[in-house]
């Protein structure tokens, strides 16, 4: 990218600088001589005498003559800007080039100026005024041919001025890619990750820009590397070990946009899908987006169950997927407070004793201490941790406030991760770290799936729910 902008940076600023064309004009310089003998060293003079040439070439009176005779409108100064006189090394040339955004103007101003200088060395050179001495000058000065007329500009050179601008830009990109490694401090690997929170990578989400749109895994015709990875969490979560064989587990983040809602969605999927009776609880009051995400309805639960407004049975909704849905229903103005009563406690182990798995959708960590509250009635924490932008520091951040209530951190998701970040991962990635998910033989799982018969027509009774309460969409 910094090659491109230095590219088309350099382009731009050249085309809009005012091209300057060149004209040069040489000065041959002589020692008068009728003596072989001699003649050596006096061409050692000339060269001598060109370097005192070149300074004078620019004296403001030699300058102000120029201008008169061509015509110009600027100052001595003005003019001594654009003529350069330099000496040929090992001759007795002196060159002078003059710029100017007119090429014709740049001859004429190079002609005037090597006829001024021409007659600036007669005067100097010229003998002692003398009677008696009758040498000609030492030192005689001629234009050498006639000034040049170059139709190319010589500044600014685009060729150049693009190929320093590249240049540049990739200076500048590999210099910025070093500081931003040495400054970035956010997670970019599951080495990162897991150092950063003290738990095992369960797994490592690729990042897939369709899921906005199409958050759900069950959304997903055919197989797809994220159906591989949160199959992954599912079998990785089967070795950490808790006391109980029904679990609550709590999915939360650092802070908030780092994928947390759609990783508690689709894990609760993949795990309905081997036969586990599976729910979903919202606990996020301040900002409930599973609802949104699974297509269902938020206006009835958590809180419609906790004030007695309407019993367990009638909130929990039913995803197409086989999961169970418990919403938060309407938004309370204390949070804290109500995740904290006995209540949501005694719900926690209802919900344990029906479910095999409780997945709970927790705020983020660091912002509130909602789910630091929640931690505290669950079995653990899955932490999710975002891709190049979660910080190490959050992290940390939010270990901390879980170890502080007792609870514990069971595994970690890095999420919305390219794809070079899974090269070198594998899918086997923290296999036998994982928590002991317990596992139901074959009658259990048919148990539980015709257990299932006596949630059909939750949804209908929404209607009454909703009309006892008050509640609408």
């Amino acid at each position: 990218m910094t090659f491109l902008i230095g590219l088309i940076g350099a382009t731009a600023l050249t085309l809009s600088i005012t091209p300057t064309y060149r004209s040069d004009a040489r000065v041959y310089v002589t020692a008068t001589t009728v003596d072989a003998t001699n003649a050596y060293a006096l061409g050692l003079y000339s060269e001598q005498r060109i370097a005192s040439y070149a300074d004078l070439a620019k004296d403001p009176a030699l300058l102000g003559r120029v201008i008169r005779e061509v015509g110009l409108n600027i100052t001595p100064e003005q003019l001594a800007s654009r003529i350069t006189a330099t000496p040929v090394p090992s001759s007795v040339i002196l060159q002078i080039s003059v710029t100017d955004p007119d090429p014709q103007m740049a001859r004429k101003i190079a002609r005037a100026e090597a006829a001024e200088v021409v007659k600036m060395v007669a005067v100097l050179e010229a003998p002692s005024d003398d009677a008696s001495s009758k040498l000609p000058a030492p030192i005689v000065a001629r234009v050498a041919g006639d000034a040049t007329l170059n139709g190319f500009p010589v500044s600014p050179n685009l060729p150049l001025n693009v190929i320093i601008g590249a240049l540049l830009g990739l200076l500048f990109g590999f210099a910025g890619a070093i500081l931003r490694d040495l400054f970035d401090t956010s997670i970019k690997t599951p080495g990162d990750a897991a150092e950063a929170s003290g738990a095992a990578v369960m797994a490592v989400i690729p990042f897939d820009s369709s899921v906005p749109k199409r958050p759900l895994i069950s959304d997903t015709s055919g197989a797809s590397e994220r159906v591989d990875a949160f199959s992954v969490l599912r079998t990785n979560l089967q070795f950490v070990d808790l006391d109980s064989k029904h679990q609550v587990l709590v999915i939360s983040s650092a802070l908030p946009e780092e994928g947390k809602t759609v990783t508690s969605t689709n894990l609760a999927i993949t795990i309905a899908k081997t036969g586990r009776r599976v729910l979903i609880l919202d606990c996020d009051f301040r900002r409930p987006r599973v609802a949104r995400v699974l297509g269902l309805e938020n206006s009835v639960g958590l809180l419609t169950v906790l004030v007695g407004q309407a019993p367990l049975e009638d909130c929990i909704q039913q995803h197409v997927s086989g999961v169970d849905f418990l919403g938060t229903g309407p938004q309370p103005p204390n949070p804290a407070e109500v995740l904290e009563t006995q209540a949501m406690s005694d719900l926690l182990d209802r919900l344990r004793g029906q479910y095999d798995v409780v997945i709970i959708d927790a705020p983020p960590l660091v912002p509130v201490a909602d789910p630091a509250l929640i931690a505290t009635k669950a079995d653990g924490v899955l932490l999710v941790v975002r891709h190049g932008k979660t910080s190490v520091e959050a992290v940390k951040q939010a270990v901390d406030r879980i170890e502080n209530v007792g609870s514990q951190v069971v595994g970690v998701v890095l999420n919305m991760a390219p794809r070079r970040a899974l090269s070198g991962y594998g899918y086997g990635y923290g296999y036998g770290y994982g928590f002991d998910m317990a596992t139901s033989n074959v009658n259990t799982t048919r148990a539980n799936r015709g257990g299932r018969s006596k949630h059909v027509g939750r949804t209908d009774n929404r209607s009454d729910v909703l009309r006892r309460t008050g509640t609408r969409n």
